[in-house]
């Protein structure tokens, strides 16, 4: 069966977790979720290595050596050569 992706960040969710439905829509974290909605971030809020999100709810938080994610769905495709920034 093929994963979800996140309706934002064109993100495959592989860690449902951190998945998040709202409105018939599927994210892979609140970070996408947030950023869909129009939230304002602050300027100096971390984002992420893979979607290049800025992340607000670090309760998904994840890390990869010297990289930070939103969440463990971005940085395992990160860390599994799918590349940078897929919004």
């Amino acid at each position: 069966m093929l994963d979800a992706s996140c309706s934002h960040c064109g993100t495959p969710i592989t860690d449902r977790t951190t998945q998040v439905e709202v409105g018939g829509k599927t994210f892979c974290c609140r970070n996408c979720v947030a950023t869909s909605a129009g939230t304002s971030f602050p300027p100096d809020a971390p984002t992420c290595a893979h979607c290049r999100l800025s992340i607000v709810d670090t309760s998904t938080l994840a890390r990869r050596g010297e990289l930070t994610f939103c969440c463990t769905n971005c940085a395992t495709a990160m860390t599994a050569g799918a590349g940078g920034a897929r919004v």
